[in-house]
């Protein structure tokens, strides 16, 4: 009754953070930057028009922290006057690039995918699609910490592809005509206030635009354009069947030939050997579009913001879509001078039209048909099948709502009290039918229903007093509560009595005893699932700031943390930070004129990680583990459904303690030359520590791995960010280039219990984890050509036996593979661990050239000194185990019949062996994955800067603006795209290209 009481107690207090860490950063940042105090609207007295919006802000939204930068420097955040005119459909992409340590991982252009993103590296191994997740940076939107999906949908899926639901990139939700800034908080003085959901790099802080105040304002903005369908090289079955050839006239055996696949033996087959025209039915030219209008107007006492706005993205491929409808209100109120109410509601709609493919299709039904004839690449039999498609249903839809309500109490002018609550709510829907004429006669229905919320209420007291402009300090002490909970419910039917009943009815009447068995679809074959987590997170937090003059500044923060997913012995810990800053202009350089600003800053800080599964506070469990022919969702018992131990899926013991991440952060900013050159540069050191892995072990007890803490890994590196104003500030041309460039290097410091290493993963996506070593590299055998003749193969000269591949003699047409340590066999032994799927360097460099009333602009992006495992051509080369098989592996997409990459450069191996010559996980196939490209151009002209416009006219901006995204792409990599990889660095050729798209675009104030 104890344990279940103080599960009771945490339930009630842990649920509320977000909103009052950011009513603390807005005071406290700027103390910190040495060039600005925070004010309170109580003691002044003539506000600015921009004053006035921030004065009622500034206490409960997370602050920009760039201005303090010299001359405005943006090193950390988005310049959001540009990027509102770009076709962004999501917030990765408009941070791509942008902010120096930030990497967005895009496996593949089909409109609202998820797409990975992380921040100065990873620490968390990404071993399967949920890490990817796990790993993700906490985003906040005016306050509110935004929940994301939770991985643990993943737990019933077989196949290791999209998660189940529609699999929609929540982040696509935010409409960029609403934000006034994004800044990523890197150093963990700023990041720290946000608690535990800081330690994966820091955190992305959004601000939305605030109301007007005094007057009105109506904004409008507006684009369309086209995306233009790619240039690809496409092939047929005579192609193929000379690809083929020379592997036959050189090891093909009597029996490989009778086997020879029946849709490459027929020349006369028109719908295989006729021309390769399905690209006339899967690629085409699209329009896209958005517009967004809002209107604000106020006075100091109440004010109001309301924006609508909706977005249609098209990808040229496989007639992809993603429609957004936006809509977001926020007020402010005065009532009395010492208190503000504040109020903030955004909702969105997104609506995602999936691609087609095979891969995806079965394994969302899990079931795989006959694949001994692929697609066929004409236009008229590709359309047949096509048309049987469009019967199928296939409808994704995500909702999401999020807002809060606060309140700030001015006690006096040295004294505020600000209380906040804030939800965040998101819901996906899927419903899924396909016809039995494109399954083997049997028909497939499922649904999907799952959500996500996330409440929060705060409460921040502050206190701050400034001494005659010489000392200067702020005091904070705040609580927070969080309360997440995220649920799925999915189900799905096989074999209706036809393909005109595409759902899956239930009997309505609960008293009926047939209640939950369907109309339709007999029991036998409809599978339901569901599962739920809960997590409470609750925190107290104190925090000093003191500043000397405009000289030096330190602080301090320690936060106090008790979660529900921790265990009953180690719910809370305790996570301090520490920082300080110099200005060196004002103290030591002050007559120095080339100099305008130079400032040096330090901090040290300490951050809890969060389990993110709530069954680890349970420690030992049973759970659905006795999974039927390694189908995770089917489990059973001979034939009865069945709970056991986690054998397969890690035992979980009850020891288990808080991770946690240590970061130290020196930095450096300067500007000089009259504030025409700004300089940004900061070094790291960031490791985390006591992370839960699970590892081989609990073998005795039936179990396959154990979870345990003790993973380490160190990330280090440096961001730069550079600015300049290269002609006179009298030049009316005027050039401004800025370069952003992260470098980052990861090291493996230690492995739970003590081992040095092990692996991960099956075949290409094997993985080795060596202490010493980086956590984000292949793991290889080296390849060194080509054993022609019997006699070439080494034969070890104390037993006279040849060279083996794990027990299997090698042969002539078999590969070279070095036999690191020479005992004359082959196997996992002499794996090397070799290159890196994350890039070593990373940024991206603009332009922007302004002349009077014309601003045209350009942006690059680059990864460097990354690699990319081209499993896309080694499945190519591999035919013969590729070829017919009941497995995914054998799914040849319509897109099997397009050339990617140079065949000619690879050795003619034995297609047969039995040592599968053109196996995935060989260097190989391992390319330099650098690529730089040319992501954005941009035109714009601003018709209120021309001598003749009316300076007395209603409308008081009119620009018309045109835009080119994705013009071209440099790399070495001979594949397709190099960005368009899986988060494991692998290219399995599944991803939609990145369109080019052409832009024109009006947008206007009144």
């Amino acid at each position: 009754m104890h344990f279940i009481m103080r599960r009771c107690v945490i339930g009630l207090l842990a649920g509320g953070f977000a909103a009052g860490t950011a009513a603390a950063e807005n005071r406290i940042l700027p103390a910190l930057s040495g060039y600005a105090t925070p004010q309170d609207t109580t003691v002044k007295k003539k506000l600015s028009e921009k004053e006035k919006r921030d004065s009622i802000r500034k206490t409960m939204i997370p602050v920009d922290t760039n201005h303090l930068k010299p001359a405005s420097f943006r090193s950390n955040g988005i310049d959001m006057g540009k990027a509102a005119i770009y076709p962004y459909s999501s917030l990765q992409q408009m941070l791509k690039g942008e902010v120096a340590g930030v990497y967005i991982q895009e496996p593949g252009g089909e409109p609202g995918t998820e797409m990975g993103m992380m921040i100065r590296g990873t620490a968390i191994p990404l071993t399967s699609h949920k890490d990817v997740y796990d790993a993700q940076p906490l985003v906040v939107l005016d306050g509110i910490p935004l929940i994301m999906d939770h991985p643990f949908a993943f737990d019933i899926q077989q196949y290791d592809y999209n998660r189940i639901g529609p699999a929609t990139n929540l982040l696509a939700a935010i409409d960029p005509n609403n934000i006034a800034s994004i800044e990523v908080l890197k150093d963990y003085a700023a990041a720290a206030v946000y608690g535990p959901r800081a330690a994966n790099g820091g955190v992305i802080s959004i601000r939305t635009k605030a109301p007007v105040i005094g007057g009105r304002k109506i904004a409008f903005n507006t684009w369309f354009g086209i995306a233009q369908k790619p240039h690809i090289n496409t092939t047929n079955a005579r192609f193929e069947n000379e690809f083929r050839q020379p592997y036959y006239n050189r090891y093909a055996s009597l029996d490989n030939i009778l086997t020879y696949p029946a849709y490459l033996r027929d020349s006369t087959n028109d719908a295989y050997y006729g021309a390769s025209d399905w690209t006339d039915l899967y690629y085409a030219n699209k329009f896209v579009r958005g517009v967004n209008a809002s209107i604000s107007s106020g006075s100091e006492r109440a004010n109001f913001r309301f924006a609508a706005g909706n977005e249609q993205m098209n990808n040229p491929g496989d007639n992809t879509r993603m429609d957004r409808y936006n809509a977001m209100f926020e007020i402010n109120m005065v009532p009395v001078s010492w208190l503000t109410m504040s109020a903030m509601i955004n909702a969105t709609r997104l609506e995602r039209r999936r691609n087609r493919n095979l891969r995806d299709r079965f394994a969302d039904v899990q079931y795989l048909p006959d694949l001994g004839s692929p697609l066929p690449p004409n236009k008229a039999a590709y359309g047949a099948y096509l048309s049987e498609y469009d019967k199928s249903i296939d409808e994704n839809k995500t909702n999401s709502i999020n807002g809060f309500f606060r309140l700030k109490v001015a006690f006096s002018k040295d004294w505020n009290f600000v209380s906040g609550l804030a939800a965040d709510y998101n819901e996906g829907l899927r419903d899924v039918f396909y016809p039995g004429t494109l399954m083997e006669t049997i028909n497939y229905v499922s649904n999907y229903f799952g959500y996500n919320q996330r409440v929060s209420f705060n409460n921040t007291l502050t206190f701050h007093h400034n001494w005659n402009n010489i000392h200067d300090v702020t005091a904070e002490a705040g609580q927070v509560f969080e309360a997440d909970f995220n649920r799925y419910n999915y189900s799905y039917a096989y074999n209706g009595p036809n393909d005109l009943i595409k759902l899956n009815l239930l009997n309505s009447d609960p008293g009926n005893a047939n209640y939950l068995l369907p109309k339709a679809f007999k029991s036998a074959l409809v599978y339901m699932a569901l599962d739920k987590q809960r997590h409470r997170l609750l925190s107290f937090y104190g925090r000093g700031i003191y500043r000397y003059k405009d000289a030096l500044d330190f602080s301090v923060l320690v936060r106090s943390d008790g979660s529900s997913s921790m265990q009953s012995d180690n719910w809370w810990t305790v996570s301090p930070t520490f920082s300080a800053g110099w200005n060196l202009k004002s103290t030591l350089l002050p007559n120095q004129e080339g100099i305008n600003a130079m400032r040096l800053h330090a901090s040290w800080g300490h951050i809890a990680r969060l389990l993110t599964d709530d069954r680890f506070g349970e420690g030992t469990q049973y759970l659905s583990d006795l999974s039927f022919s390694n189908n995770p969702l089917k489990f059973s018992y001979n034939a009865l459904g069945a709970l056991s131990r986690p054998y397969s899926t890690g035992y979980v013991g009850n020891n288990i303690k808080w991770p946690y991440s240590d970061q130290l952060d020196l930095g450096l900013d300067i500007s000089f030359l009259q504030q025409r050159i700004n300089v940004s540069l900061d070094v790291y050191d960031k490791t985390d520590k006591n992370m839960l892995f699970d590892i081989p072990g609990g073998n005795e007890y039936g179990y396959t791995s154990v979870y345990e803490n003790g993973l380490k890994v160190r990330n280090r590196g440096a961001d730069l960010g550079i600015q300049a104003n290269v002609l006179p500030k009298t030049s009316r041309l005027q050039w401004i280039p800025s370069a952003n460039i992260n470098y980052n290097r990861n090291t493996l410091l230690a492995l739970p219990g003590g081992i040095d290493e092990m692996q991960i993963g099956t075949g290409a996506a094997a993985r080795k984890l060596k202490v010493g070593s980086a956590i984000d590299q292949f793991w290889v055998l080296e390849n060194q050509g080509i054993y022609n003749r019997e006699r070439d193969i080494p034969v070890n000269p104390k037993t006279g036996q040849t060279r083996t591949y794990k027990g299997t003699p090698l042969a002539a047409g078999d590969p070279i593979w070095t036999d690191q340590n020479n005992d004359n066999t082959i196997d996992d032994k002499d794996k090397v661990m070799k290159g890196h799927y994350l890039p070593k360097v990373s940024g991206g460099f603009s332009s922007d050239f302004t002349y009077r009333n014309i601003t045209f602009s350009f942006t690059l992006y680059y990864a460097l000194g990354k690699k990319i495992l081209n499993q896309d051509v080694a499945s190519h080369l591999d035919f013969v185990n590729h070829e017919g098989q009941i497995s995914m592996d054998a799914v040849k997409e319509i897109t099997f019949w397009q050339k990617v990459g140079d065949y000619n450069r690879y050795p003619l191996y034995n297609p047969w062996s039995k040592v599968g010559a053109y196996r995935a996980d060989q260097d190989l196939f391992l390319e330099d994955g650098s690529f730089l490209k040319l992501r954005n151009i941009s035109l714009q002209y601003d018709f209120t800067k021309t001598r003749w416009w009316n300076k007395r006219s209603a409308l008081h901006g009119l620009t018309v603006y045109g835009t080119a995204s994705n013009l071209f792409t440099i790399s070495p990599y001979t594949g397709g795209d190099p960005e368009l990889i899986y988060f494991n660095g692998v290219d399995n050729g599944y991803g939609l290209p990145i369109p080019k798209t052409y832009t024109l675009g009006v947008k206007m104030d009144l």
